[in-house]
């Protein structure tokens, strides 16, 4: 009679522990500058490549629940301007750490010669939509980020970026957020960011062409690139902070047939090609 009495408290204990242990972890927290404690909006937080993460708010602020099954891996803050930094989410646990202190990067500028001759006005990108071709940003009640890339093969002409334009088609929103990444292109997909500057832009949408004047921001590179739209969580909705989500953008942008589609839906999440159409975005530069 012992043993099947021990396996009864056992299975009892078992019962009541498990439960705990399977249970997300929420990590709450504000994103700082180390010099001068002022907060950092938009930084992206994420387990790199897996797909779980999210994006601070205008604030600095975040929240991120972690899976029992990745509770052993590592955080990753990413803010343009910024060195990157990675904590193991066991010790942001312990420690109950909710600020998080970013170094600024110092940045060394990379000088690309225009040329002294007639500079010439090009459009690089895909140009053209098809009616029947698009995708769409759902509003997954979510925290996160969903961005797409555009491939723009400058082929080592010196080049100032004037514009950057992406089609859209049936916004429910009047306006929505988002921030323009420029990635080294390698291996096929995007790498490291090319430029630390913040392109963000908040505009009003409706169908067409949306045109980004770039020029204020003096681009200027001759290698090839990927083109990033993030698009950036909406504003909170309210409740206790367990519960908040954000509403984030109902729109559809356009595509064209032909190369590959290349997008993400999580801060620091892995890539995705789908070949077959390509986003039908371009930019606009002088050479």
């Amino acid at each position: 009679m012992f043993l099947p009495r021990l396996f009864f408290f056992l299975a009892l204990f078992a019962s009541l522990i498990f439960p705990a242990f399977a249970q997300d972890a929420l990590l709450t927290g504000q994103v700082q500058s180390q010099g001068d404690k002022a907060a950092i909006p938009f930084v992206n937080i994420g387990i790199r490549g897996k797909n779980t993460g999210t994006a601070a708010d205008a604030n600095g602020n975040f929240f991120l629940r972690i899976p029992p099954s990745q509770a052993n891996d590592t955080l990753t803050f990413s803010a343009i301007g910024f060195q990157e930094q990675s904590l193991p989410i066991a010790q942001i646990i312990g420690h109950q750490q909710h600020t998080f202190l970013l170094v600024e990067k110092p940045t060394a500028l990379h000088e690309v010669v225009i040329l002294g001759r007639t500079a010439k006005v090009r459009r690089i990108g895909t140009t053209t939509h098809n009616p029947f071709l698009w995708g769409r940003v759902d509003n997954r009640e979510t925290h996160d980020i969903v961005e797409f890339v555009k491939f723009i093969p400058l082929r080592n002409i010196p080049s100032e970026l004037l514009e950057a334009h992406i089609f859209l088609r049936y916004p429910t929103v009047d306006t929505v957020t988002f921030r323009l990444n420029l990635y080294r292109a390698k291996e096929g997909f995007p790498g490291e960011r090319l430029v630390e500057q913040t392109v963000l832009v908040r505009t009003a949408v409706q169908n067409g062409w949306l045109n980004i004047d770039l020029t204020k921001y003096t681009l200027k590179m001759q290698d090839d690139f990927f083109l990033g739209f993030e698009f950036l969580p909406g504003k909170k909705i309210a409740g206790p902070l367990s519960t908040k989500k954000f509403a984030a953008p109902i729109l559809s942008y356009g595509g064209q047939f032909g190369g590959a589609a290349i997008s993400r839906t999580s801060s620091l999440g892995a890539w995705k090609r789908e070949p077959g159409a390509s986003l039908s975005a371009y930019v606009t530069v002088k050479q």
